[in-house]
């Protein structure tokens, strides 16, 4: 039976089901991976990434398997300490880091493959052809006005903050200006400066 979770009022039942979806099969996928293969979901798709595109930049695998920059940095750099990935050159950019499979990586990956598209099939069999065809457009159709969302947001967050920051930075060195020229004393010696002169003075 399925269970029936109560969403909270104005609560978007679309994109209710896309997390929850999500979770549930990270959740899976996570449990398999790791029993399988010792590796977690990230590292798994980073290898991925790269056994069907040979080599890519960090940019590029953020990019394609939509991951934070800062766990696919962490996921690179464990896989390179397992000896699945191995930093590459690109020869016209020296410039431009680039990352692809070691040996051991392409081994994963041929390994790894067979289990993905089972594991894809079972999944999928509730659904007929033209039915995950339609998905796939949806999906793609949401993920495009999540991003572009995502960048008006971000444009409009850039276009406010600077304007506040520099009026605030400004306000605040107009005010400690104004403090260090009441300190200061008339006769232009600080107080710790007039000390040492009178020290300094012979008797």
């Amino acid at each position: 039976m399925t269970d029936k979770i109560r969403r909270r009022p104005g609560e978007d039942p679309i994109i209710f089901h896309i997390h929850r979806l999500s979770r549930s099969i990270m959740r899976a996928s996570m449990a398999q991976y790791m029993k399988s293969y010792g590796l977690g979901v990230p590292q798994v798709q980073i290898l991925n990434a790269l056994g069907a595109h040979g080599t890519l930049s960090s940019k590029e695998i953020v990019t394609y398997i939509a991951m934070n920059k800062a766990l696919v940095s962490r996921s690179l750099s464990q896989l390179t300490d397992l000896d699945y990935t191995a930093p590459a050159f690109d020869a016209d950019d020296a410039r431009r880091s680039l990352w692809k499979l070691t040996r051991r990586g392409e081994d994963f990956v041929a390994t790894f493959r067979p289990m993905l598209l089972e594991r894809r099939a079972k999944l999928m069999k509730v659904l007929s052809l033209e039915e995950q065809e339609l998905l796939t457009q949806f999906i793609e159709k949401l993920y495009a006005s999540s991003e572009q969302l995502g960048r008006e947001e971000s444009a409009a967050r850039r276009k406010r903050t600077p304007v506040t920051t520099r009026s605030r930075s400004s306000e605040k060195r107009r005010a400690g200006a104004k403090i260090r020229k009441s300190e200061r004393p008339k006769d232009g010696l600080s107080q710790s400066n007039k000390t040492a002169a009178a020290r300094d003075r012979p008797l």
